[in-house]
Order: C-alpha cells, then structure tokens, then sequence
C-alpha cells in the first residue's frame, strides 16, 4: 500500500471527526459568522505560514525531496486577500486563535527535528483544499447568509486541473524516499494534525469566539 493511501485509511476517522467539528459544521451549513470565519482565516494564515516557509526550507536542504513541491498550492497570499476584503488592512484582522499559533510553532520546529514529517501537513491542508474546501466554498456561496463572505482561499487559479495536481502530488508521495519508520512517522503525524485541527475547529465555533481584538 502506497504512502497516500495509507494516509487516507489510517486518518479517515479523524479526518470525519474534523468534518464534523465546530466551526466545521457551520461552514458546511452555511451558518458561520463574519467574525468567526474572519478568525478562521487568521488561524489557517498562521498554521500556513508556518507550513510554507518549512515546506521552502526543506526543499532547499533536501533536493531528494524536489519532486514534492507545492509551491502551486500556497494559500498565505489567497487568506490574506480574503482578510483585506473582510477586514479591512492588517491592522483591522483578528488574532489567530492560540491553539492555531501552537500548531504553526509545531510545524515550525519539524523543519530541525524531522523535515519529512511536514509532508504529513501539507498532505492534510492541500488535498483538504482541493478537494474538500471546494464543497464548503459553493455553500457559502450559495447560502444567502454567506454569500457575502470572501472564497479567495478555496480558489487555485495558478493551477489547471486541480484534481490532476493533486493526483501527481499524492504519486510523489509514494515515491519520495520515505522508508517504513519515515512513513509510520508521517502516518502519526497526519493524526495529530487532524487532532489539532478538531481542537481548534471546536475552539472557533461561533459561540466560543470572543470578540477579537486587531493585530498589533
């Protein structure tokens, strides 16, 4: 069994679990709030940052790893433009949630301690993306409720088929040179990942979110 497949089996309950989690559910139901969604994105801003710059290190350190590049699938710039359009400029954003700045300081310190296990967060994000959030951006943009609501995140217009780049990014998975520890590895950390993401989903439903002070 390849490495993508054993990612997909060896999550899917966790992965159910955070479909289902908080602000999950009011995204699929179209019920989220401006603010919460607001703090939504601010969260996955600082989680994505994270992801990106370890992701760009690691492709500089290891060119064994080349094959795995997403640079096509960046998502910083998309949730900042949609946190201009919802907010106004940087100063107006809200503060990412604390367990959302935990998980980047996580994803932060894999670059030193063990570079392959960041592929197991750009498998859960991107893929996520792609697949996924393009069910939840077509709710809010149908729902009257949301229609009002900023989808620049869910949109990937550098790419020309989607399903296609995701399906190469998974075929270079399988054959990055990742052995049996290395995949037992990643596997645990795609199910943290996925735990990490429950907590702040529940954290961020709309009944939990304060009202957010701007960035400094």
């Amino acid at each position: 069994m390849g490495l993508a497949q054993r990612l997909h089996d060896e999550t899917k309950s966790l992965h159910t679990a955070a479909e289902r989690s908080g602000v999950m559910q009011e995204l699929l139901r179209g019920t989220v709030s401006a603010q919460t969604y607001a703090t939504l994105l601010a969260s996955l801003r600082a989680i994505y940052a994270a992801l990106e710059a370890g992701l760009r290190e690691v492709q500089r350190r290891h060119p064994e790893f080349h094959a795995l590049d997403s640079a096509a699938f960046a998502r910083v710039d998309a949730l900042e433009g949609d946190l201009s359009a919802l907010c106004g400029p940087p100063s107006s954003w809200p503060r990412a949630h604390a367990l959302a700045d935990a998980y980047a300081t996580h994803v932060a310190s894999l670059v030193t301690d063990d570079p392959p296990r960041l592929f197991a967060h750009a498998w859960l994000r991107y893929l996520g993306d792609l697949n996924g959030g393009q069910i939840v951006a077509r709710i809010l943009r149908a729902n009257p409720a949301t229609a009002g609501l900023p989808t620049g995140f869910y949109e990937f217009p550098a790419l020309a088929d989607p399903r296609a780049a995701a399906a190469a990014w998974r075929s270079a998975l399988d054959a990055a040179p990742i052995d049996a520890a290395g995949a037992d590895a990643l596997v645990r950390e795609a199910q943290d990942g996925f735990r990490r993401h429950i907590a702040l989903f529940e954290a961020l439903a709309s009944r939990q979110v304060p009202v957010s002070s701007p960035s400094e």
